[in-house]
This record gives C-alpha cells, sequence and structure tokens, in this order.
C-alpha cells in the first residue's frame, strides 16, 4: 500500500471516528442540558444539515423524502466530517510544529468557522443569538470532541505518540 492510499484511509477512517464522537457528545450533552427544548427545536448543527438536506432535495428529491431525509442528513454530516479530515491531514503534514493539542485547536477552529462564520453568513440556521448558550457550549464541545479524536485517530495509525504529545 502505498503511502498516499495509506493516508487517505486513515483520513477517513479518523473523520468517521471523529464525526462519530461528535455525535456521542452532541447528543449526550443535549440530554443533560437541554431538556427543556421545544418538540421540533433544534440546534445549529442540526439546523444547518437540514437546510443542507433540503437544497440537495432541490437537485435530488428522493434524499429528501420523509424516509430518506435522516439518512441524507447523516450521510452529509459524516462526509463534512471526513472532509474536514483531508484538511487537518494535510495541515498536519505541511506544518509539523502544531503538535501540542492540535487535534483540540482544530476542533475549535473548526467551529469558530462553521457554526460562528459559515452557517450564519449562508443562512443554513437561525442567527447566533437565537441559540441558547447550553446549545452553543453544546456545539463547542462536540467540535472539541471532534478535534481530540481526531487527532487521536490520526496520530495512533501514523505511528505517533497521539494528541497529548
Amino acid at each position: 500500500m502505498t503511502l498516499r492510499t495509506r493516508e487517505l484511509i486513515v483520513a477517513t477512517a479518523a473523520g468517521a471516528a471523529a464525526s462519530c464522537a461528535m455525535d456521542v457528545v452532541q447528543d449526550g450533552l443535549a440530554a443533560l442540558f437541554e431538556r427543556q427544548r421545544a418538540p421540533g427545536d433544534h440546534d445549529e448543527e442540526t439546523d444547518a444539515i437540514e437546510s443542507v438536506v433540503r437544497l440537495i432535495g432541490t437537485f435530488a428529491p428522493s434524499f429528501a423524502t420523509e424516509g430518506a431525509s435522516r439518512w441524507t442528513a447523516r450521510a452529509c454530516h459524516y462526509l463534512f466530517g471526513i472532509g474536514f479530515a483531508f484538511a487537518y491531514g494535510a495541515a498536519v503534514r505541511r506544518v509539523r510544529r502544531i503538535a501540542a493539542c492540535r487535534g483540540v485547536a482544530f476542533g475549535t477552529g473548526l467551529f469558530l468557522l462553521s457554526d460562528r462564520i459559515l452557517i450564519p453568513m449562508l443562512k443554513l440556521g437561525r442567527s447566533w443569538d437565537r441559540y441558547s448558550r447550553s446549545e452553543r457550549l453544546n456545539a463547542l464541545a462536540s467540535h472539541v470532541a471532534y478535534g481530540f479524536v481526531l487527532e487521536t485517530v490520526r496520530a495512533r495509525f501514523a505511528g505517533e505518540r497521539g494528541a497529548g504529545r
């Protein structure tokens, strides 16, 4: 197996594992701290993914039907996570100095980019101030978990000592 193929496999596996970790943290914290959430009221990430699914539905209606939209949303979430894992892998390969806590820093940066800049700018969800403090902290924590797991898996398969170096 070539080094390039190995890097692609590692980025895919790390992105999927990190996306799963993000889901676990987000769902767990929502269950703990957002019990008063009204039915049908979603966090920013869910609002954004639902907007993307509606957009996909304009081009491919079968992906946005009531039965398929949940799976389309999951697929979008994981594809975004894997895509950002490729970007992370490329950044780490170029700038080796970002060693200490680089996954956590990447997750935090991803939170700022997606939740504070892209989602509001593209109007994929409500404005930032329309989400509760617990929803915003949940989004930050889930992105940090994403970055931590992404670096841990990537470093493990790259033969490095891990995120806490």
